[in-house]
């Protein structure tokens, strides 16, 4: 196993390993403008990535790909602002849907963190968001949603349950949807928000073909892993046609190219690296003294692929 190693600047700097040499599509990222996303964008090329997938209101996606070209492929947040009235909500966002595919949006983002359930009560099976649930099948569009949060965050942020639920309850709205609309697209933001549980993982992924996961939100996903390596990289490998790469990198003003670099670097060494390297990203959840870390998976070449481009040509549409 290599030495463990402080990481530097120039670390940063380059990838840390490069045996996967294909078009990266990075799956899971956030930019407002294409001013902000300049640099992301430079950062991620430097890395391998040559599509990122970008989550933006709808009047943002004309700029950003008038910028990027096919390079950037939206992904369009939905607008909750009217859940006070169930048909106009429904005929918003069905509206959104579409103008959002005639702009080259390849998803729409739902964001139903135990946060939004503690303000709205309103979950991923809600009978509102059943049209727009048959406009995505139907233009052949992916929902993301993100459910759930770290398990450390239900044992402190959310720790009074009659206010946040449990992290399973949270569950519930995700899998009458993934039953209800079987051709529905659903992708699973960070792991499926439980990559402490990968045997609850994988049961969503044997009960519904329609369900993905993403390895969005990078020190989430990186610390868990690094728990069980071995549990990890198997269930990669078993599960090699079902997960997409995304980061969650969220594009904004003053940005250090070092920000998005870490991100990528961990990225690179957790699924080509071999070996444990201290993680350049802070991480208060990190359970060793010493502070964050990555341990490379090592996965093999074939898997690589199906991470990094394949499975989200197949998932999103997406030509490389």
């Amino acid at each position: 196993m290599p030495r463990e190693a402080p990481i530097t600047a120039e670390d940063l700097s380059r990838p840390p390993v490069r045996r996967y040499a294909g078009p990266i599509i990075d799956c899971h990222t956030h930019a407002d403008s294409p001013e902000v996303a300049r640099l992301l964008v430079r950062v991620a090329r430097e890395h391998g990535v040559r599509v990122l997938c970008g989550i933006a209101r709808l009047e943002a996606l004309d700029g950003l790909r008038r910028e990027f070209g096919d390079a950037w492929r939206p992904i369009v947040w939905t607008d909750h602002s009217r859940l006070d009235d169930p048909a106009r909500f429904g005929r918003d966002n069905v509206r959104i849907v579409r103008e959002a595919r005639a702009r080259g949006a390849v998803a729409a983002k739902f964001w139903y963190t135990p946060r939004f359930w503690d303000e709205r009560h309103f979950r991923f099976d809600d009978p509102a968001l059943g049209p727009v649930f048959e406009t995505l099948a139907e233009l052949g569009m992916a929902a993301l949603v993100h459910v759930a949060d770290p398990d450390c965050w239900f044992a402190t942020t959310y720790a009074d349950g009659a206010r946040y639920g449990t992290k399973a309850s949270h569950y519930e709205g995700l899998e009458h949807t993934l039953s209800a609309y079987p051709t529905l697209k659903v992708q699973g933001a960070h792991f499926g928000g439980d990559p402490e549980d990968l045997g609850h993982l994988r049961r969503l992924l044997d009960a519904y073909p329609n369900y993905y996961l993403d390895s969005s939100a990078t020190k989430w996903i990186a610390r868990e892993l690094a728990r069980k390596p071995a549990e990890s990289r198997a269930f990669l490998l078993e599960r090699a046609d079902r997960i997409v790469f995304g980061t969650d990198l969220v594009a904004f003003a003053d940005a250090a190219p070092a920000h998005y670099a870490s991100r990528y670097w961990v990225h690179r060494w957790l699924w080509e690296g071999e070996g444990v390297r201290p993680s350049p990203i802070p991480d208060p959840c990190a359970p060793w003294p010493e502070g964050p870390r990555v341990h490379g998976l090592a996965l093999p070449d074939d898997v690589l692929a199906r991470l990094y481009t394949t499975n989200a040509c197949r998932l999103l549409g997406i030509q490389v």
